[in-house]
This record gives C-alpha cells, sequence and structure tokens, in this order.
C-alpha cells in the first residue's frame, strides 16, 4: 500500500481535507452513516492510488473522489438527494441570539433549505462546493469533472434560481 514516506506525505496532503470530504458526502448522500462509509472508502481509493496525484494540494483530487464515491453510492441506491443545510458547518444561528432574532434566523434558514432542495443535483453541488466550501472554480471543475466555464454558467444558474424561489418564498410569506 504506502510506505512510510508516502504516508507522511498523504497525511501531509489529505487528512487535513477529512472536514470538507465529510461535509461534501453528507450533503450528497444525506445519510450520517452513508457520508462516514463514503468518506472511508474515498480515503481508501485515495491510498491505493496515491501515486497518481501530482502535487502535495491534494483537496480537489480527493473531493472529486468523494463525489464519485457518493454519486456511485447514490446512483446504485436509486436515490440522489442532498443535505439539508443544518449541518454543523453550516448552522446559521447564533447560540447567544435573543428568542425573536433566533426566531428569524430559523425561517431564513428553512427558507434556503427549501430553496437548495429545489435545485437540480449538479447545480446544488456546484453551488455548495463554491459558497459553502470555499473551492475555487477549478477546484469544483475539477471535483466535477467539467469545463470551468461550466462551473461559472451552473453557480450563476443556481444563484439566479435561488433569488428567484427565495423572493417567491418572501413574497408568498408576506401575503399569509
Amino acid at each position: 500500500m504506502l510506505d512510510a514516506g508516502d504516508l507522511a506525505r498523504f497525511e501531509r496532503a489529505l487528512l487535513p481535507h477529512l472536514d470538507a470530504a465529510y461535509s461534501l458526502a453528507r450533503y450528497i448522500v444525506r445519510d450520517p452513516h452513508d457520508a462516514e462509509d463514503a468518506v472511508q472508502e474515498s480515503y481508501l481509493r485515495a491510498a491505493r492510488y496515491f501515486h497518481t496525484l501530482r502535487d502535495d494540494d491534494g483537496r480537489a483530487w480527493l473531493l472529486a473522489i468523494v463525489r464519485r464515491v457518493c454519486v456511485t453510492t447514490a446512483t446504485e441506491r436509486g436515490t440522489h438527494s442532498t443535505v439539508s443545510i443544518d449541518e454543523p458547518m453550516l448552522h446559521l444561528v447564533d447560540d447567544r441570539a435573543m428568542p425573536d432574532e433566533d426566531a428569524a434566523r430559523t425561517i431564513a434558514r428553512e427558507r434556503v433549505r427549501s430553496a437548495m432542495d429545489q435545485l437540480a443535483p449538479e447545480l446544488r453541488q456546484t453551488l455548495m462546493l463554491r459558497e459553502l466550501a470555499d473551492c475555487s472554480y477549478s477546484d469544483i471543475a475539477t471535483i466535477t469533472n467539467v469545463a470551468v466555464g461550466t462551473v461559472m454558467s451552473r453557480l450563476s444558474r443556481a444563484r439566479a434560481r435561488m433569488a428567484v424561489q427565495l423572493r417567491r418564498e418572501v413574497d408568498d410569506a408576506g401575503t399569509a
């Protein structure tokens, strides 16, 4: 598998991205146990093919593996869903907020979740990678195996659709 030198390089290059790998997996497969399994399988594959990594920045390379494992798993199960926005890294509610502020943030989070749920999977993944995982356009292109122009187009469409949906939900809430 990996010799001592490769193991040290593997740990330096890939272990810092464990949280990002789990967040992406959790976002795609929804279930925390399935996400843990997908990350474990991804790290095993990364170890097996570590010799193909050409530089020490393995974030995009690892996240591409995670995405492929998750999409394959979802396809095999006949599901292709996303995770709720209630992830710890996406927690929008300040625990020290006043009750009315907390309620307003909860309503806002529900609206964002609803708008994200209505996006096509490729738009949700691209938006999540950019806005929540803070990946660069080129990293997203590598992870999703599409051109940078496609990433830009997907982000534009996702943001526009989110804005329309959020406006619609606010308008509906105002008339209710």
